[in-house]
């Protein structure tokens, strides 16, 4: 029985990815690049680091993106306040800015609770999708976007990573509506809800941005240059 739900979840998130597909129509223009490993890879559409830095949130244990534009020459600052991550990302001993915190709405702290199948993988509890099976829960430091780009000394964003474990509708909200606007936004859309996908899309191209890539639950987006 086990294997038949996980064999209909993996159907429906491919159905999911599918439909967003043909109902979204990602530019995907020439040029762009892809850095990183399958995993914990994303596209660019150009590479420019003087920009601006990069912000990328969500580490996990695969932090090969953040070290890729590292070596491009961005100023690339790591965050993500749970225990995996946290272990992982000081144990390389690399050049990245590492900050342990999350990002969310408000400055405050969340229970985040521990996925019971993917270990690495920690999500805020009121945004867990339903049926995910948790174990452990600790409460983390959250900030968000606009704080975490000011706190970092910082003016603007030239990427921005988003793998926030089903927050990521509510930071891109909160982010826009705090007037921040990073040149390339990726986000990882990890609750499946093809709904919410649609109208968060829809909110970022009306602030003038562009779907330039689908990768799976990676969607890319760039400000189109009339927006910057």
């Amino acid at each position: 029985m086990s294997r038949v739900r996980g064999f209909l979840a993996k159907a429906k998130v491919k159905l999911a990815i599918f439909f967003l597909e043909a109902w979204l129509r990602p530019e995907r223009p020439p040029g762009m690049q892809r850095f990183g490993t399958y995993y914990g890879g994303w596209w660019i559409p150009e590479v420019d680091p003087g920009a601006g830095p990069a912000f990328c949130v969500g580490a996990g244990t695969d932090v090969t993106f953040d070290l890729e534009l590292l070596r491009l020459g961005y100023r690339v600052y790591t965050a993500d306040p749970t225990p995996a991550a946290v272990e992982h990302v000081r144990g390389l001993g690399s050049d990245l800015v590492f900050i342990p915190v999350g990002v969310w709405t408000s400055v405050t702290e969340l229970e985040f609770a521990q996925d019971e199948i993917w270990e690495e993988s920690w999500m805020i509890g009121e945004t867990t999708p339903a049926g995910t099976a948790t174990t452990n829960v600790q409460r983390l430091p959250v900030t968000t976007v606009r704080r975490l780009v000011e706190d970092a000394g910082e003016t603007e964003v030239a990427v921005l990573k988003l793998d926030i474990e089903g927050a990521e509708h509510r930071v891109v909200r909160q982010m826009l509506d705090d007037g921040v606007r990073p040149h390339c936004l990726c986000v990882e859309f990890d609750d499946h809800r093809v709904r919410a996908v649609i109208a968060t899309t829809k909110l970022l191209r009306r602030a003038g941005y562009g779907l330039l890539q689908i990768e799976g639950l990676n969607h890319v987006y760039v400000r189109e240059p009339a927006a910057r």
